[in-house]
């Protein structure tokens, strides 16, 4: 008898190896799916996007990638992540490297005693094109965070030193917040850069609300300074 049980637990203890050896085999197909059925190599573009810490949000992914390529992500003061608020210094380096990148030439700076809070080449880049202003005397507050409002403003500016150098508008269409349920919360300043975004489409409002008040991410502006290049690309041929 006693050989008997030893021999059924040793069948049971080969059945239990077989069935861990399958899902260990599975888990390895589902984890690093490197080759498919008879040695295909699986395109890494084909496979699902799984956001890990320090990575874009899985809606932002691909423009970002875009953006990426296309070379309009700077390397932002203070490192931030994807998810953090943009301050108003990372805005002025993402501004300055989308009208650099499509103009294909530096931008000129203003001196360096512009602002007594801020040494940053970008921000007085930015302030030479009309791109920012200070928030009053000789201060720019470059950590401040900045809204969806502002970050409008800024980039519809931008839009109008990229039409003044290459002759291309980048927000064709007129605009008009009229149409928003959420219009009113949106500063009399900000109207028309606001509503020029979201006509061409670069700023892209909750449904029936532009959310203007809301702040801004890092990869929310990556994506609008994304869809202002790509706009240039159609605009240009």
């Amino acid at each position: 008898l006693s050989a008997f049980i030893s021999q059924f637990q040793y069948q049971e203890e080969i059945i239990m190896l077989k069935k861990l050896l399958c899902t260990l085999t599975a888990l390895v197909m589902l984890v690093t799916p490197v080759l498919a059925i008879k040695g295909e190599v699986v395109n890494p573009d084909e496979l699902p996007y799984i956001p890990t810490e320090g990575s874009p949000s899985s809606w932002a992914a691909s423009e970002i990638k875009q953006a990426a390529d296309a070379g309009l992500i700077p390397q932002f003061t203070g490192d931030p992540s994807y998810q953090d608020e943009i301050t108003r210094e990372q805005f002025a380096q993402l501004a300055v490297r989308l009208v650099e990148v499509i103009q294909k030439e530096e931008l000129p700076s203003a001196a360096e005693s512009t602002f007594s809070d801020s040494d940053s080449l970008a921000v007085r880049k930015a302030s030479q094109a009309g791109i920012v202003t200070g928030t009053g005397g000789d201060k720019f507050a470059p950590t401040l965070t900045t809204n969806r409002e502002q970050i409008a403003t800024m980039l519809y500016r931008a839009v109008g030193v990229v039409k003044t150098a290459t002759g291309v508008d980048l927000a064709p269409k007129a605009g008009s917040i009229e149409d928003y349920n959420d219009r009113a919360s949106v500063s009399l300043w900000a109207a028309d850069g606001v509503g020029a975004l979201a006509a061409n489409g670069i700023m892209k409002g909750n449904g029936s609300a532009l959310s203007p008040q809301e702040p801004c991410s890092v990869e929310q502006a990556i994506l609008l300074a994304w869809r202002l290049y790509a706009q240039y690309g159609d605009q240009a041929g």
